[in-house]
């Protein structure tokens, strides 16, 4: 058995993988951290009721349990970086997945990989820290990959992207607490979105720099709770080149959560797994290439889980089979 443990699991993500990890026959949950120790994880976590007796340990490094197979950290942007260093020093041979973005871009050299298993998926066979992508990113590199790895060259890439609240984490804000939103829809950080950087670089190694698009991207807040649905438009200088669709069916052929679909997706059908879904579509000189995932499972902790079967030797849907939440 993988001995596990969620760091900081009192947020949404830290949810997530409790709840996947619980269910997984080849983990043992071993240790969850929180600011708030002591408490019961299912007093956090009503929905664990049943699933577990586990007490929340306190965060600090030097709390973990040294002989751990695999730390998950699910903590607030640029909170892993400062105290990466002493959980590698206080859990020699864990393997390490950081759900924040601290460690997506710039990290190669210190051994971080990119954990996005459909386009890097060989890397994170030997990776023993894997930076774990954004949810937007993760739509958005399902939807433009294959045409970049399969050397189709579009002049830019224009994506719209909308998101549900609970990306936005536990922690009410103004902009974001879902009363506040439930009714709206409008844009938000439009072509300046953090997770343009990591999605630029992923395109880096998958086609030379000088072939890289440009990309525009605006991101959009919606209603929803919780998935991605986005959007992604593939700019030609004239007609799309003959068989991009079938370099996404080839792609993604022996992949085990993702599909391309013949009509466009619905986001409430991936709701609550690890499951996503494309719809390829061509017109004068644009491909248009949709992709529905939940945020907080294909977009964070599921495919935390995902990158760690691999790691692990198993095979990546283990744990993972779940059917979406309907209605």
């Amino acid at each position: 058995m993988i001995r596990a443990a969620v760091y900081g699991a009192s947020g949404y993500g830290g949810r997530e993988l409790v709840r996947l990890l619980l269910a997984h026959p080849e983990v043992e949950l071993v240790q969850a951290t929180s600011r708030e120790p002591g408490r019961r994880l299912d007093a956090v976590h009503p929905n664990l009721r049943g699933l577990t007796d586990l007490v929340l340990t306190d965060s600090r490094p030097e709390a973990l349990d040294p002989d751990l197979d695999a730390v998950f950290l699910a903590l607030p942007h640029g909170s892993s970086g400062p105290i990466m260093a002493a959980i590698e020093a206080r859990c020699p041979r864990a393997r390490l997945y950081d759900l924040a973005q601290d460690f997506r871009t710039g990290y190669r050299s210190e051994g971080w990989v990119y954990g996005q298993p459909e386009l890097f998926g060989d890397a994170l066979r030997e990776a023993r820290k894997v930076a774990c992508p954004g949810c937007f990113a993760t739509a958005i590199l399902l939807a433009t990959g294959p045409a970049l790895r399969a050397g189709f060259r579009p002049r830019r890439i224009i994506v719209d992207a909308k998101t549900g609240s609970s990306g936005s984490g536990a922690h009410p804000r103004p902009t974001t607490h879902h009363p506040e939103r439930v009714s709206t829809f409008k844009a938000y950080k439009v072509f300046e979105h953090q997770h343009e950087r990591e999605i630029m670089d992923a395109w880096g190694r998958l086609a030379t720099e000088r072939d890289l698009p440009s990309l525009h991207f605006v991101p959009q807040s919606s209603p929803l709770v919780r998935g991605i649905y986005a959007c992604a438009y593939l700019v030609f200088d004239d007609e799309p080149p003959v068989g991009i669709e079938a370099a996404y069916r080839d792609a993604y052929a022996e992949a085990p959560f993702v599909r391309v679909l013949d009509e466009p997706p619905n986001v409430a059908h991936v709701r609550g797994t690890e499951n996503a879904e494309l719809h390829v579509r061509q017109d004068f000189g644009v491909v248009l290439v949709i992709a529905s995932i939940d945020n907080l499972v294909r977009g964070a902790a599921g495919q935390a889980v995902q990158c760690m079967n691999l790691g692990f030797g198993l095979p990546e849907e283990t744990g993972l089979r779940y059917a979406g939440w309907l209605p």
